[in-house]
């Protein structure tokens, strides 16, 4: 399977944007991984997260707040033959990000941020948040610090 590094930022962030969920690695306290999936949203080099404001994941980031992002997209079989297991490739493209999270805590700026969200998921920016509702989110924002982005797999054949 061949590997490209992409470089071009803007096919980067496309990847990135194209992604519904992301995979989030945190380290546990013995220094095994610890990765969970979540919804996220990216603008002008952070990814926000949000999740429950309390948990295994963030006893944990209390404890490192070093965390790997993973994004694949455009996932497609490829094969030179389609008898040969061998042959057989996925075509797909992946940006693993890695930065730090700090968390936000200012109610305008959760705000904010649940918008970029909500814009992600639904193209619509016209929500309305409750006090209650913005206390009891964990806004997360990871500042991109190192950011590589590959596309894998040959120009096989498409399954029928």
């Amino acid at each position: 399977m061949r590997t490209f590094f992409i470089e071009d930022i803007i096919e980067i962030e496309n990847i990135i944007n194209a992604c519904e969920i992301c995979f989030v690695g945190i380290t546990e306290l013995d220094g095994s991984p610890y990765v969970i999936p979540m919804n996220f949203a990216y603008s002008h080099g952070e990814v926000i997260l949000h999740s429950a404001p309390e948990g295994k994941h963030l006893q944990l980031l209390e404890n490192d707040n070093r965390v790997c992002l993973t994004f694949c997209s455009d996932r497609k079989l490829m094969y030179q033959h389609p008898d040969v297991a061998c042959s057989y490739s996925m075509n797909s493209k992946s940006v693993l990000v890695r930065g730090k999270v700090t968390f936000i805590d200012n109610l305008e700026e959760k705000e904010q941020a649940m918008n970029l969200f909500m814009e992600k998921y639904t193209q619509r920016t016209d929500f309305k948040y409750s006090v209650p509702a913005l206390r009891n989110v964990k806004v997360w924002k990871v500042k991109i610090e190192k950011m590589t982005a590959k596309a894998f797999g040959q120009n096989f054949k498409m399954p029928q």
